[in-house]
């Protein structure tokens, strides 16, 4: 299987390690040179390599939503899926800076690499980057002139659309910030701003801002509890600002946005935890779906789930850990938050399943879209706060799910004290578990297709391209001794064999929820 180097890198490494291979080779470019190497301090044990290179075995291409966008789990639809090559194991080269700590990463069709990120280790800020050396070719930091400050945390559900990025800030307010490449250079401007503080206080934050296919742009209030990030309110507002700017918007009592939404044409998922009252032993999230209307917000089902009595070890979240996948055009899939063993639930779209006819904030169970369930994960070690990857092969719909029950806490990245050999390093204390779920709609059974026993805490990603999925990991064993050397995997699709690179140590390499970009 697949080559493996083991070098020391820094966050960087891991986004170019995974970006730049998909969009274009296994190596560098020429002109790229190792910048501001953060040095390893410990012995490297074992071999340069390990494995052998493997041959592409293509995929059906991705399903494509529309607005056409780019988002943290790839697309409007949280599919994690590219039809970009990925690495196959040949003339693997790995190089690093420590220029910049990008999270997410957006390539456009142009070619572009915008990002938002953290600059001088203090600030956060929305970065252009050269896709071939990560040389930094402008910043925009802010703040506006109403005050919004951009917050490293929020960039999880920012997009880019239509050469703009938008992302929810410090305010509750949303921006867009245009991004311009001309013969002169590279600039970003502040091309709007959205002041959402009337309607939702002060003391709320947005965490959602994506536009659908009219030309909407949706929002939420929310947070994400586990890290003590955005709003404390018990009651969550979702809505949007129509062509004319007017806000239509609803409110849900006792609920709490703690994750993104899917979004294909006009419709929205989005799945919402207990909160408030909602809040107790055996409690109950709901999954909606969601279009605009001349009367405001428009809901087209409600579906209830499991949300368990608390927030698991390691968790984040109080619900659901994922953000809703759409799975093709039929079917869109959550993790619920059960106690003991969590399930994955397969659920009819709303364009294919029946509408919601009775009370609008309670669900229908005589109408229920839910098609599919089935337990992951093992018993009382069994949790995600990661959004699924899902692809359609045209008769079979699959969907993977990393396990996160035990998960270290979220790192702080601003102002890092964190050496490369300090015991937080130590993130393998999460149970291991990346499993693939296939559901066959023909007779609308689930089962397990494979199951990989890997501590990991991130998002995989898929490339069409090559049938490989690939994730990181931790050497477990070296980890135990103070060693902390990281993987970038690479699993076979159809049987779920795993083959590693080694990508380098230290924690800032892999912040406790990470994704390959």
């Amino acid at each position: 299987m697949l080559l493996s180097k083991k070098i020391s890198q820094s966050l960087a490494l891991l986004m170019l390690l995974s970006a730049v291979p998909i969009h274009a080779s296994n190596s560098p470019a020429s002109g790229w040179a190792d910048k501001d190497v953060t040095p390893s301090l410990q012995s490297i044990p074992g071999g340069q390599f390990i494995g052998d290179p493997v041959a592409a075995e293509p995929l059906r291409p991705k399903t494509k939503y529309n607005p056409s966008v780019l988002a943290y789990h790839r697309d409007s639809g949280n599919s994690r899926i590219d039809d970009y090559f990925g690495p196959l194991g040949k003339n693997v080269t790995i190089a690093s800076t420590t220029n910049i700590k990008p999270a997410p990463l957006f390539w456009d069709d142009e070619g572009r690499l915008t990002a938002g990120a953290i600059c001088n280790d203090t600030t956060s800020c929305i970065v252009a980057l050269n896709p071939e050396t990560f040389d930094i070719l402008a910043t925009w930091t802010g703040p506006t002139d109403q005050g919004s400050k951009l917050f490293f945390p929020f960039f999880t559900y920012s997009t880019m659309y239509e050469g703009r990025y938008i992302t929810p800030v410090m305010g509750p307010r949303i921006i867009e910030v245009q991004r311009s490449d001309t013969e002169e250079g590279t600039s970003f401007s502040l091309a709007k701003e959205w002041d959402l503080s009337d309607l939702v206080g002060e003391g709320n934050q947005i965490i959602n801002s994506a536009y659908d296919e009219d030309g909407n742009l949706w929002f939420s209030t929310g947070g994400f509890p586990g890290a003590g990030v955005g709003s404390t309110n018990t009651s969550a507002v979702i809505g949007y600002f129509d062509a004319s700017g007017t806000i239509r918007h609803l409110v849900l009592p006792d609920a709490s946005i703690e994750n993104g939404v899917a979004m294909t044409g006009t419709t929205v998922y989005l799945n919402a935890a207990p909160a408030g009252a909602n809040d107790h032993p055996n409690a109950t999230g709901h999954l909606y779906a969601l279009q605009p209307s001349a009367d405001g917000v428009r809901i087209l089902y409600n579906e209830t789930y499991d949300a368990g009595s608390g927030m698991k070890p390691g968790g984040i979240s109080r619900g659901s850990g994922s953000s809703p996948t759409l799975l093709g055009t039929e079917y869109v899939a959550i993790t619920d938050n059960a106690h003991t063993q969590i399930r994955l639930n397969f659920f009819k779209q709303a364009t294919s399943g029946p509408n919601l006819t009775s009370s609008p904030l309670k669900s229908d169970e005589s109408v229920s879209n839910l098609v599919c369930s089935v337990p992951v994960f093992r018993p009382n070690a069994s949790a995600s706060e990661n959004t699924l990857l899902s692809h359609f092969d045209g008769t079979i719909y699959s969907a993977v799910i990393s396990g996160s029950f035990g998960a270290p806490p979220v790192i702080n990245f601003f102002n890092s004290s964190t050496t490369l050999n300090d015991p937080a390093q130590f993130v393998t204390t999460a149970k291991p578990g990346l499993v693939r779920v296939d559901f066959d709609p023909r007779n609308k059974s689930c089962r397990v297709r494979w199951e990989v026993d890997l501590p990991m805490t991130g998002n995989p990603t898929l490339s069409t391209a090559t049938g490989l999925l690939y994730h990181y990991h931790q050497d477990v064993e070296l980890a135990k001794n103070g060693e902390y050397v990281w993987y970038l995997s690479a699993i076979d699709w159809q049987s779920g064999e795993v083959a590693c690179f080694g990508t380098g140590w230290g924690c800032e390499l892999i912040p406790g929820y990470g994704s390959e970009d």
